[in-house]
């Protein structure tokens, strides 16, 4: 239920079901369903306290968390939990989306371009988010009118196979 409401835009109605949920029957799935719901809405302060009430953070929560901040144009914060979670971890591509959608949204060029540069060092074998991660920085481009760029991108892309 906590995720219908989110993916029709009833936030507020998923967090209060969430509130509702007694702790030791929460797990995974319901805080990314929950953070998620915040993430859509617009909720970044309920969405920070949830995050912060949650004793193991898994890859998916800090990834649904990252989104939630990116979509907000909490980019710094989102890098920091980025950051927080690479301390104990290998790097994961899934975050780094996340942080390189919301830049595409906030049409930002510069940070896109750069979240793109890292992904390529960081996951240099992983094809499949590396060509989406070029799609999204070829949109950027496209959308801040440097077709050009935007055309050299998408070239690369059908290159690479």
């Amino acid at each position: 239920m906590v995720n219908s409401y989110g993916l029709n835009g009833m936030g507020m109605q998923a967090i209060a079901l969430f509130h509702q949920i007694p702790r030791e029957f929460l797990h995974e799935a319901t805080y990314v369903c929950a953070l998620n719901a915040c993430s859509h809405s617009g909720l970044v302060s309920e969405a920070r306290l949830i995050f912060k009430n949650i004793e193991m953070k898994t890859m998916r929560i800090y990834s649904t968390m990252i989104d939630c901040l990116s979509r907000a144009s909490a980019f710094e914060q989102a890098q920091e939990l980025i950051d927080e979670y690479e301390r104990n971890h290998s790097p994961d591509s899934t975050m780094y989306m996340a942080l390189l959608s919301g830049a595409r949204n906030a049409k930002n060029v510069y940070l896109s371009q750069n979240i793109y540069d890292r992904m390529k060092n960081l996951f240099p074998e992983e094809k499949d988010p590396l060509i989406s991660a070029a799609v999204l920085l070829a949109n950027v481009y496209a959308s801040s009118g440097e077709i050009d760029k935007a055309s050299d991108i998408r070239l690369e892309i059908y290159k690479s196979g």
